[in-house]
């Protein structure tokens, strides 16, 4: 869409672009939804509103009443380019206009547009918001698919659950790399994304887990959470960006083991608590058996929950993360372009506080990813317990 194209909509309204000149009456959009309380920069900070409005890759789409000369909607398209993969976010309408669609047009002309006519991307992801069903049916209408939850992801007024969704382009799923054998516990989400988009390969043979052994001697790490100083180390360190994929996150912080051995770059969000690990100087199974004296770090630092996003064959990290709880949350299917074929990634968390979705709304297709991931949890949590008789 170009910069100054406008297409008319019903009832007089048009969409086009944002610009810069936009800000303020998007700030107060978004203000007008959700007071104070919105959690994203790109509705509250105005140096990163201009950063995304500038950015040629990226698309932010609103809709305007020029009898009015008000902002009905607005939609943000974040691109990455290098992995052709985009981030829909950002989706908000005036009261006043509620009930005319407006979120659904923005995210149809933006899905054809970045995917169809230009095939900018291969594919676009959303997370939503689980304290209504609204916006999940919004995308479950446009044919993204439900991939997996969030669970207690981000700290806002309490601990919410998110939803993820994507929607490809059919011909990258054609081209999905075969899983042929992942940990047992990987089963069920495997069977449960299946219902939603198939694999041309067989089913991936489940292997009994086997518990790690410790890899070496005790880590102790170091936090250091300084945004200029991580990026640019990380930089210096990492020169293949295959090795670094975890869209639209940049490290801030760093975990330096003592000894040297291992460096973990991930990203934190201290106000609510939300924690990436991105990638590390060393595969995570040479860790096995050693890193649960960190989780207890990160958690006393203020982390509740942490993430990490893992190729499904990975098979010995995975069950290094599975040893200390960490459980699978979703699939992203053909999520990773490398040498022509298109990757698998299996997203493992880890929440710090207990499971709670009282008030949580969800649309019934996320219903097989919640009950996986509560059996899992309770087989974690709950059937280790050891009963005795003093008899």
């Amino acid at each position: 869409m170009k910069q100054d194209e406008v297409i008319k909509l019903d009832g007089g309204l048009v969409m086009r672009r944002a610009k810069v000149s936009d800000i303020q009456d998007l700030l107060t959009l978004y203000f007008t939804i959700y007071g104070s309380n919105y959690p994203l920069a790109l509705g509250t900070d105005r140096a990163v509103m201009q950063k995304i409005i500038q950015d040629k890759d990226s698309l932010w789409l609103v809709a305007h009443d020029p009898d009015k000369n008000t902002l009905c909607a607005s939609a943000v398209f974040e691109v990455d380019v290098l992995f052709k993969i985009a981030r829909a976010e950002g989706f908000v309408t005036h009261p006043y206009y509620q009930s005319k669609g407006l979120a659904s047009v923005l995210l149809n002309h933006a899905s054809d547009y970045l995917m169809k006519e230009n095939k900018i991307v291969h594919s676009i992801y959303a997370t939503t918001r689980t304290l209504s069903v609204g916006p999940q049916l919004v995308f479950i209408k446009n044919k993204f698919k439900p991939l997996g939850i969030f669970p207690n992801a981000h700290r806002l007024a309490n601990y919410e659950t998110l939803t993820l969704m994507a929607k490809h382009d059919p011909e990258v799923l054609k081209k999905r790399s075969r899983v042929e054998e992942v940990p047992e516990a990987l089963g069920p989400i495997f069977k449960a994304s299946e219902k939603y988009i198939k694999s041309p390969h067989p089913t991936p043979r489940l292997l009994k887990m086997v518990r790690p052994k410790p890899s070496g001697e005790h880590l102790e790490f170091e936090i250091i959470l300084a945004p200029d100083f991580v990026k640019r180390k990380f930089s210096q360190t990492f020169k293949d960006p295959f090795d670094v994929f975890f869209p639209f996150h940049e490290p801030n912080l760093l975990l330096a083991s003592k000894n040297g051995e291992v460096d973990i770059y991930g990203y934190l969000s201290k106000s609510d608590g939300y924690c990436a690990l991105i990638t590390a100087t060393a595969p995570f199974y040479s860790m096995a058996g050693r890193l649960r004296p960190l989780l207890q770090q990160l958690n006393d630092y203020g982390v509740s929950y942490v993430e990490i996003l893992m190729a499904m064959d990975s098979i010995l990290s995975l069950e290094t993360l599975l040893d200390v709880n960490f459980l699978p949350s979703a699939i992203y299917p053909a999520m990773l372009e490398y040498e022509g074929k298109f990757m698998d990634l299996v997203l493992m968390s880890r929440s710090m506080e207990p499971l709670n979705f009282r008030g949580m709304q969800i649309e019934k297709t996320f219903k097989p990813y919640i009950d996986q991931y509560v059996d899992l949890w309770k087989q974690m949590h709950l059937d280790v317990l050891g009963v005795f008789d003093d008899k």
